[in-house]
């Protein structure tokens, strides 16, 4: 039985004409007999009644119409469902972030990928980047937004970056440091730092050594988090300094308040983390929102 005898049969039962359902199905008389006789062969049953006057469905035709057209419309679905997934338009899509860092792009990818694909299942997570590197391995999430560099060479894993930042530093309101509009790095070499946990594969940590040790000084580097919102409290707590990507200024956390660096402006970079072999038209979609934000903020961008 073939896909297109269920047509056929549809279109003459729907009708109880062989003419006006050729022309409905736009062929010819003759071959749309020669199928429904070949699928009632195939059956064993008569599924019409015909005379010189007029067709009429057979108690077994009546039977097979209803089975038709259920299987027709699960067809039809399954057909859409499978080109909606080879366009990336169905399917599910895990992303993960790093939760020491705050940039503008996460929310705003997740933001925009939700509203232009609608039917995807779309998970986010918050991991280390540690964890999501072994996660991608695993096949457990899709895609992982990660401050480089990575611990170690990872020839299965694609990381491109989609952003640089400046670095703002966050302190407690009342620190003295607090009175300036901006602040020089080189005079944080005696204040505690508080500081993105490095065992977590952060490349936040030793982005921020780098600024520091080319200020001059190794940072005192008194606690280690793994969490912004953990971090912002030791802040307002008033047990240290830290040096934050710009984004992070969105957190409005009393007693915490931000200050340009000087003289320089030293940036941090933000990049998203995929299998190399994974052909997911899902998770193409998605970096192509990425991306497309990239050139965007790029644009705005404003030199510091």
């Amino acid at each position: 039985m073939e896909f297109r005898q269920l047509q056929y049969f549809l279109a003459v039962a729907e009708e109880l004409n062989f003419s006006r359902a050729a022309k409905k199905l736009k062929i010819a008389q003759p071959p749309l007999t020669r199928q429904i006789r070949k699928l009632e062969q195939e059956l064993g049953v008569e599924l019409f009644l015909r005379n010189n006057r007029r067709v009429e469905m057979t108690e077994a035709g009546k039977a097979f119409l209803e089975e038709s057209r259920r299987t027709l419309e699960q067809v039809e679905h399954s057909m859409r469902v499978a080109q909606g997934a080879s366009r990336g338009k169905i399917g599910r899509l895990v992303v993960a972030f790093e939760g020491s860092s705050a940039y503008d792009i996460v929310p705003a990818s997740i933001k925009t990928y939700r509203e232009r694909f609608p039917d995807v299942e779309l998970v986010v997570l918050g991991m280390t980047t540690h964890e999501q590197v072994q996660a991608l391995h695993a096949g457990a999430i899709s895609v992982g937004f990660v401050v480089p560099p990575l611990k170690g060479k990872e020839k299965e894993l694609v990381v491109e970056a989609v952003l640089q930042e400046p670095l703002v530093l966050a302190l407690p309101e009342n620190h003295p440091l607090a009175s300036q509009s901006k602040v020089k790095v080189r005079s944080l070499a005696n204040e505690p730092f508080i500081m993105a946990q490095r065992e977590s594969g952060c490349g936040m940590y030793d982005q921020v050594m780098a600024i520091c040790l080319r200020a001059g000084f190794s940072p005192k580097v008194t606690q280690e988090v793994n969490e912004m919102q953990v971090m912002l409290g030791f802040l307002a707590a008033g047990l240290g300094i830290a040096l934050l990507s710009a984004s992070v200024k969105q957190f409005q956390r009393p007693g915490v308040v931000y200050r340009e660096l000087q003289p320089s402006c030293p940036e941090v970079a933000l990049a998203v983390l995929w299998r190399r072999n994974d052909t997911s038209p899902v998770l193409h979609a998605f970096l192509d929102v990425v991306r497309e934000l990239k050139s965007y903020n790029q644009q705005l961008t404003v030199n510091c």
